[in-house]
């Protein structure tokens, strides 16, 4: 089954992120009042599919356009957003918006210095401009970069009132060697003026910027997946806003609802994207197969999602892998999905080779084999370090461990069994970390515990 587009960012469709608005009209407001104690770069991350870029668009295009200017009368405010991914279909470039383009994504993946320096002059003009702050657009970078920082300074000081935030999205996930220039050209003048805001979204390894405002300056914070309540809004708005689905879709009960939104999050974690995947998809399977006398509700209860749905929506959240990578890293991403609390490169081997069935011997399975794959699992910005392992992100996580224990449940079991296997056996070798291990083994004894029908036999 095919799944429909995701809906692009409008404003009667967004839905939670109360906290994350709220730190940022309280900073607005502590900037305005001149409080230097406030951080003036606030950090957004969060895993593939939460939401950080319709964060940023909600965030431009209403909180600091309609919202914020309620809390500052006496304060111009002025939002621009930058975005470091092309704008997805169907998406209205607004006001005071900037988005690199496909063509920008695969010439920084070159790393190509003079192309670097060719677009950001772009982008520093943009933002003079945006500012009405231009002299000479067409100067070089390292000009426009030095006469803007100046005259964004003047401007400040002229007009008292005036607040700027700056808003980038998709910032780590972007080659760090362009950063770093977009740093030097941008953001490190913008980090030291006085009522200037800097957001920022993006997932993967945070950027070690050099600029102390920057670097040590900042407040960050973690978005988290929906909770039910939440996912069940989010359905409802987005399923009652979809004009090929029928009445009876926005007629569901609020009880009815709430069990489908659990469905969701049980199959996916309730990150927003997978949410709105397996939502859409899975109301138009029971469309599809519902008997005449059957409600949607009743459908929805009792209908099991089709493997091939779950296989779209993994396939959709490995779309931020390259093209050229993804089957290569196909097995990998498998093999470890079934790793909740994350791996260490002495797991790698075992696991990888219970999916294909065979032995971790030879080159291939040796530890620098596995230190290259686990360096290129980072790269994807999908893998991080975290409490002292490797942490697949659970977003994707989830959806293909469900997918693989749909459609290939041997191979789910006897993941597990691997797994539980290797963590009891390394409690008796290594006495001195038993209890970490032995709660490792016990977690996939669980699980498969749980499965109904398993049989260790």
């Amino acid at each position: 089954m095919a799944l429909t587009d995701p809906p692009v960012y409008r404003l009667n469709l967004f839905v939670n992120r109360e906290n994350e608005i709220k730190t940022v009209t309280n900073a607005l407001q502590n900037i305005a009042r001149g409080d230097s104690e406030q951080m003036r770069t606030i950090v957004f991350r969060g895993e593939r599919g939460l939401g950080k870029s319709w964060l940023a668009l909600h965030l431009h295009r209403f909180v600091l356009r309609e919202a914020a200017p309620h809390l500052l009368p006496d304060y111009r405010i002025v939002s621009l957003l930058v975005s470091l991914t092309p704008p997805p279909e169907g998406l209205t470039v607004d006001e005071r918006e900037w988005h690199i383009t496909h063509d920008d994504v695969h010439r920084i993946a070159g790393e190509d210095e003079t192309y670097y320096e060719a677009l950001l002059q772009k982008l520093v003009a943009w933002v003079a401009e945006q500012l009405d702050v231009v002299r000479a657009p067409y100067a070089p970078v390292r000009d426009l970069s030095a006469w803007l920082a100046q005259d964004v300074k003047k401007k400040l000081e002229s007009e008292p009132h005036l607040v700027i935030c700056l808003i980038l999205d998709s910032v780590f996930e972007t080659n760090w060697s362009f950063l770093d220039h977009l740093e030097r050209y941008l953001l490190a003048a913008f980090a030291a003026l006085p009522r200037v805001l800097i957001v920022m979204t993006g997932r993967g390894r945070p950027y070690l910027w050099k600029s102390p405002y920057l670097r040590t300056e900042r407040e960050e914070q973690s978005l988290t997946p929906f909770s039910t309540e939440q996912v069940a809004e989010q359905i409802r708005r987005s399923l009652s806003n979809a004009p090929d689905l029928p009445p009876a879709v926005a007629g569901l009960s609020n009880e009815a609802l709430t069990r489908f939104a659990q469905q969701v999050i049980d199959l996916g974690g309730g990150y927003p994207l997978t949410n709105e995947l397996l939502a859409s998809a899975f109301v138009r399977q029971a469309l599809d197969r519902m008997p005449g006398d059957e409600s949607l509700a009743q459908a929805l209860d009792s209908e099991p999602i089709d493997a091939k749905v779950l296989e779209e929506v993994a396939r959709r959240l490995l779309e931020v892998v390259p093209g050229d990578q993804r089957h290569s890293l196909g097995d990998i991403f498998n093999a470890l999905c079934v790793l909740k609390d994350g791996f260490r490169e002495n797991e790698m081997p075992y696991l990888l080779a219970a999916l294909r069935n065979t032995k971790p011997e030879g080159s291939e399975y040796s530890m620098s084999a596995m230190r290259e794959l686990r360096d290129r699992l980072i790269e994807t910005n999908l893998v991080r370090w975290q409490d002292k392992r490797y942490v697949l992100d659970e977003a994707v996580r989830i959806v293909l461990e469900q997918y693989l224990k749909l459609q290939r449940k041997d191979v789910w079991r006897c993941l597990h069994k691997r797994a539980a296997d290797l963590y009891a056996e390394w409690a008796q070798k290594y006495p001195g970390s038993r209890g970490y291990f032995d709660q490792r083994a016990a977690y996939h004894r669980g699980v498969l515990g749980e499965d109904a029908g398993y049989s260790d036999e």
